[in-house]
């Protein structure tokens, strides 16, 4: 193809794009970290120079009606968010909302998810995944193929899951981590979620010696062993609790993330590295342990760690999370190439070949998504009118010093304000001569 007309497809058609596509999240990364790295990408696009007019307008209108308002991140140049964070060692699909789209990233909590995950065997660590450091170990020469071919045929259908002590789940304001971190006792039981799997089938059995998969160099001290087990107890004891409707609904909303105005004034390099969190030191050598490969179709709110350590304890071990890819969620898959009928997300690979690659991908993407979800009256209003106020506080300097309606104004009809038979002036703010300034 032309250079010239692959460029002609990255051009704006100064069509405003707005919806929900898919990135697919590097490892180490956290899910802010690509929201913000898509901030940047998007903000000096030609793709989405309309959308970001039309956002500046608006927040210029803001801070005229409300000039105490709190200053924006310097990082946020779009409203954007996602639907559903990933843990910084997962990979895989990313919903991401833009613009309009942000309004509907909660239909995205309530969809099915695929997983494809490794469980290795022996050893648990207090984040169920091998960022964390080993607290307990338990022999492995049991597990066979079979037994966990066995096992994991039993975690199919509705059952309920205990989410990790290492988890952003909230208990009386307060994330289960920092519990975790500093030692301190729940407040009150942990309560298990009910959730569903419906497919869970082994993609691939490794014998110990036969895969290069390796535990964290790090081992947890006494008192943080201590401290592990006894929230884990804890934990164990509310196995059998029932988490209310209005409380998943609760938790699933947390979820939603969109981008929030914090740390205004750290420079973007010093934000990013808080993002990046790169596995720890691992141990020189493969973990002399068995391994498997499984792939989870899972409702929302599945925490793939706690299956882990649940399948650990269920084999007669211990199971940690080794790896994990999210590779489809609702209509959007991370797999190349994308089986028919699922839309492939966005690559970091294409964001870095730039936009002449990731703008026509993006662009198809968001105005299928437009066509489906056509605007509706209100918001069609609301952007007429800032438009409107837009062009009134470009051209101030040059209204008229009486002020508003201070003057005559040609009306829709040509007759002047001052000559309107009903005594009322005409204040049409997208009268003629202001679409024209």
């Amino acid at each position: 193809m032309p250079i010239r007309h692959i460029l002609n497809m990255a051009q704006p058609s100064g069509k405003i794009l707005e919806g929900v596509f898919a990135v697919s999240k590097p490892p180490s990364l956290s899910s802010a970290q690509v929201l913000r790295d898509l901030q940047h990408h998007f903000a000096e696009s030609k793709t989405f120079a309309p959308l970001l007019q039309r956002t500046r307008r608006g927040e210029e209108e803001q801070e005229r009606r409300q000039p105490k308002r709190r200053r924006r991140d310097n990082d946020q140049f779009f409203k954007m968010g996602h639907g559903g964070t990933l843990d910084p060692l997962a990979t895989g699909v990313l919903i991401v909302g833009i613009g309009r789209g942000t309004k509907h990233l909660m239909d995205f909590l309530s969809c099915k998810k695929t997983y494809e995950t490794v469980v290795l065997f022996g050893k648990t660590t207090d984040t169920y995944d091998v960022m964390g450091k080993v607290v307990a170990e338990a022999p492995t020469e049991n597990i066979t193929r079979a037994v966990v071919e066995n096992e994991i045929a039993k975690f199919q259908g509705k059952m309920k899951q205990i989410p990790p002590i290492y988890s952003a789940i909230k208990i009386n304001g307060m994330k289960l981590y920092d519990y975790a971190r500093t030692g301190k006792e729940l407040p009150r039981e942990l309560e298990s979620r009910n959730v569903e799997i419906s497919e869970c089938s082994l993609l691939e059995y490794y014998e110990s010696g036969h895969h290069d998969f390796r535990w964290p160099a790090e081992q947890a001290d006494d008192e943080e062993k201590a401290v592990f087990k006894k929230l884990m107890k804890g934990a164990e004891d509310t196995k059998q609790s029932i988490t209310t409707e209005h409380e998943r609904a609760l938790s699933d909303k947390n979820d939603a993330k969109t981008s929030k105005s914090y740390g205004k004034d750290i420079p973007r390099h010093e934000k990013a590295a808080m993002h990046i969190h790169h596995l720890p030191t691992q141990e020189e050598v493969p973990a002399n342990a068995p391994a498997a490969r499984i792939r989870l179709t899972v409702s929302s709110g599945f925490y793939v760690r706690s299956f882990a350590y649940d399948l650990g304890i269920a084999c007669g071990s211990y199971g940690t999370m080794a790896s994990l890819i999210r590779s489809q969620q609702a209509e959007f898959t991370s797999l190349q190439p994308a089986p028919d009928g699922l839309v492939p997300a966005l690559t970091y690979k294409d964001l870095e070949a730039g936009e002449v690659t990731w703008g026509p991908k993006v662009s198809s993407v968001l105005e299928k998504w437009i066509e489906e979800h056509p605007m509706s009256d209100q918001d069609r209003n609301r952007d007429r009118d800032r438009d409107r106020d837009g062009r009134q506080y470009s051209h101030r300097g040059h209204r008229n010093p009486l002020g508003r309606g201070g003057g005559s104004k040609r009306s829709w009809d040509g007759r002047r304000d001052g000559d309107r038979s009903d005594g009322h002036r005409r204040r049409n703010s997208s009268s003629p001569e202001i679409q024209d300034r």
